[in-house]
């Protein structure tokens, strides 16, 4: 490649910085090759939506403050702004202030005057901790900061604090914000920053991407942008899909040049005795399916009731007595299988105003009943219980009996005696139904995975939805439920009446 291709390259802002952190080659598609960025789903703009909302909260934190309206792509007028409002005393706080040096430009989330004539600047995130990749954030701006001669105090990050219960009515900022000092540290960065942004901008001059392997910094600190452009012909069983496979073992891989599982050695003696079991599917596309599987499932006491929740975790809470991403759960499916073979399904789907948490509580110790073993796919539906334990101590004892005596947990069960090479590493349901059980999976269903189901009950709640709308996001939620505790009986039925050795 040829390094002095380009005469020059664009600007970098704070977020290609951060892609630079994470891998040239992403930045470098960020800069020339937009067009190659993967689409961005639901889940991810609902990430971003609630850091958009959050940030706005915490805004309030600083009464009079002033924002700095011009959006991303009028950055030099959102700098001229800027810069008339800062000498400005009268303005308690500046937000989204927009500054460039060293050809960098950033936004800050908040610039708060602290009366000595110097400032604070505070990075709002949604998050409710200090992470370790936050701190180049705080250092990129910091960086610019102190090069356009803005008189920095204190460097903080702001998140969202865990601990704080709602009382309803307005939110108590300071109790619902953590405000923390990170100038130290961020200052200790920021002197590395020259040095990053010399080692970013070289492959930048070149007329193509430099040629990065894919790895693990394809998802870390977040998931690349560009995952699908640069995963497009990995293997069907790629050693990536090996289950909790450890960076020291792909680099033995890479090694060796494996990059399917079909091709580690019979006698390769680095795996773990789940993923020795993968390799062996894998080579013989063999399902495994011991006995002992089918006996735990004939030990179940009928009626059996095959649960499924839904859930959403609002960042800000919205009922009393909450916290910040509490796990409110608003949605049941209940499929029940009597001993002569008998199958009733029965629902709960909270579409009114308010908390649903104690019509959820009552609806489902009702369909519950005293009897029968419950079966759920992973531990969510426990976890769930027990928080509701914990917010109805009235229902506490009955609530805390299904836990400790009826619920069994069939992914465990599926983990420790099953693999399909159609699992690809993953025990979710999504991947062992279809595996499992051929012809019945999600693609028919308008929702098909739980975030999604997530943010249909908040489109749904709000006052604004409607009422058409409001229909469909019920019929869908109610469909999607119902087709988990389908999947769970479905698989059930399977596993007990086969075995392989």
């Amino acid at each position: 490649m040829n390094d002095n291709v380009r005469k020059e390259i664009p600007a970098l802002s704070k977020s290609r910085f951060m892609a630079g952190l994470q891998c040239h080659k992403r930045l470098y598609l960020e800069c020339f090759h937009r067009e190659l960025e993967d689409p961005v789903g639901e889940a991810q703009q609902a990430v971003f939506d609630t850091g958009t909302e959050v940030g706005e909260i915490a805004r309030r934190l600083y009464p009079g403050g002033l924002l700095i309206a011009e959006d991303h792509l009028h950055h030099e007028e959102a700098a001229a702004t800027t810069a008339k409002a800062l000498p400005d005393a009268s303005i308690p706080a500046l937000f989204e202030a927009a500054f460039r040096h060293d050809d960098i430009r950033i936004r800050a989330d908040i610039l708060a005057r602290t009366g000595d004539g110097r400032f604070d600047l505070i990075e709002v995130k949604s998050s409710t901790q200090i992470k370790e990749e936050y701190i180049p954030d705080v250092a990129v701006q910091l960086y610019v900061l102190n090069g356009c001669g803005v008189p920095v105090r204190r460097a903080c990050l702001g998140h969202v604090n865990r601990a704080y219960v709602y009382p309803g009515g307005e939110y108590d900022l300071p109790q619902l914000f953590s405000i923390e000092d990170v100038t130290d540290r961020a200052l200790a960065y920021a002197a590395e920053v020259p040095r990053l942004l010399a080692e970013m901008r070289r492959p930048l001059l070149g007329s193509e991407p430099p040629e990065i392997k894919i790895g693990k910094q394809c998802a870390r600190p977040y998931v690349c942008g560009f995952f699908g452009y640069c995963h497009p012909d990995l293997p069907e069983h790629h050693i990536s899909t090996l289950p909790r496979v450890s960076d020291t073992l792909l680099s033995a891989f890479e090694e060796m040049g494996i990059e399917d599982i079909r091709d580690i050695p019979d006698d390769f003696v680095g795996l773990s005795f789940v993923q020795q079991r993968v390799r062996d599917c894998v080579v013989n596309d063999h399902l495994h399916l011991d006995g002992e599987l089918a006996d735990r499932l004939r030990e179940l006491e009928h009626p059996i009731h095959f649960l499924d929740f839904e859930t959403f975790n609002p960042a800000l809470p919205l009922y009393p007595g909450t916290r910040p991403y509490d796990i409110i759960p608003f949605q049941w499916s209940d499929h029940i299988l009597g001993r002569s073979g008998s199958l009733r399904h029965e629902e709960f789907l909270f579409d009114g105003p308010g908390d649903p948490r104690e019509s959820f509580t009552t609806s489902l110790l009702e369909t519950l009943g005293d009897r029968g073993s419950i079966v759920v796919y992973s531990s969510f539906e426990a976890s769930r219980i027990r928080e509701l334990a914990r917010a109805f101590p009235a229902r506490a004892d009955n609530l805390s009996a299904v836990i400790e005596t009826r619920i069994v947990d069939l992914l465990q069960l599926v983990r420790r005696h099953c693999y399909h090479p159609l699992f690809h590493g993953s025990f979710s349901i999504k991947r062992v139904l279809p595996a499992l059980v051929p012809g019945l999976d999600y693609s028919d269903l308008d929702i098909s995975d739980g975030m999604t189901a997530s943010l249909a009950y908040a489109e749904m709640r709000r006052p604004e939805t409607a009422t058409e709308r409001r229909r469909f996001l019920k019929e869908s939620l109610l469909s999607y439920c119902k087709r988990d505790t389908e999947a769970e009986v479905r698989l059930y039925r399977m596993l007990k009446d086969r075995t392989i050795a």
